[in-house]
């Protein structure tokens, strides 16, 4: 069996990935970690009672994999993505944080692992759980103050992948949650958040100011949301490009003309994906932009709030 979990676990750092297992019974302590945290005030219901939140996460795979052992959890290093296009006759960018371009990510992290389970007559099964703590418990990674995890030499720019297995783990990583060391003697994040959501008197942000929570959810950016804080078609860089954990090498994929300036007034004009061109909802669904419940109201809010 430690020769299953080795070459698993070596197949996926030849990739530029990292990976633990922990076992199955883990879940429940995942379950518990969040009731802990609901309990103590930190989680509001716009993220226990969303779909694309907690309220997705599934604790029990008894049906789907009655005989699992164990939890997977994978981060496949990912770039920041730059969009370069003309519109109104001016160069503009447009910056996609790492984890939101997500397909090929996936699927390299589910190929490896079903490729080097399936030569120890083991599978495995994509699963939604709590995957920033379940990196941080199994030790491999650690919390920025900031909430977002962090692994030496990826710095967080990753994305999580978790599978569960009917391997057996051999080394059950567990441990108490972390924040890096580092975080206690320096303020870069707390300085650089536009929406002060990142709180010094505990140990979770306050979700619900995040800029993030705003660009993600369909309802109207709020009052309070300074028109000059928009930075990323999704999501915000603002705390991931100050922190020194990523100061040794920003990935960056640069994507030239995704769009003509054609298809961006019709993409800003439609009232729904369906009134695209097909060669733009090809885009879009490559960009896994169609991937988040947002009507396209909200991505044409997005885009223009970064347009200069």
């Amino acid at each position: 069996m430690m020769a299953n979990e080795t070459a698993l676990l070596t197949e996926l750092e030849n990739n530029g990935c990292k990976g633990k297992l922990v076992a199955i019974r883990h879940l429940d302590d995942l379950r518990a970690e969040l009731a802990k945290q609901n309990q103590a005030g930190f989680l509001k219901s716009e993220f226990l009672n969303d779909p694309s939140y907690l309220a997705g996460c599934q604790y029990d795979y008894s049906e789907i994999m009655p005989n699992a052992e164990s939890l997977i959890i994978v981060a496949v290093p990912q770039p920041i993505t730059k969009l370069r296009f003309t519109w109104q006759g001016k160069q503009q960018t447009v910056v996609i944080p790492p984890t939101y371009i997500y397909s090929a990510a996936d699927n390299l992290a589910t190929e490896i692992a079903e490729r080097e389970l399936t030569k120890g007559n083991f599978s495995c099964k994509r699963i939604k759980i709590p995957y920033k703590i379940l990196a941080v418990r199994s030790g491999l990674a650690q919390y920025g103050r900031n909430n977002i995890t962090y692994i030496h030499g990826m710095g967080s720019y990753y994305r999580l992948v978790a599978f569960a297995t009917d391997m057996p783990v051999i080394s059950d990583n567990w441990q108490e949650i972390e924040m890096m060391p580092e975080c206690s003697s320096c303020r870069a994040c707390l300085n650089s958040c536009p929406t002060k959501c990142i709180d010094p008197d505990r140990s979770v942000i306050h979700g619900e100011k995040c800029l993030t929570y705003f660009n993600e959810s369909a309802k109207p950016f709020p009052d309070s949301v300074g028109s000059n804080w928009h930075n990323s078609l999704l999501g915000c860089m603002k705390c991931q490009l100050a922190c020194p954990q990523n100061k040794t090498g920003n990935p960056i994929v640069e994507i030239e003309n995704p769009f003509t300036e054609q298809e961006l007034a019709m993409l800003f004009t439609a009232n729904d994906y369906s009134e695209l061109p097909e060669t733009t909802l090809v885009t879009l669904q490559k960009l896994n932009l169609t991937d988040y419940d947002l009507p396209l109201p909200a991505i044409q809010r997005n885009f223009k709030s970064i347009l200069v």
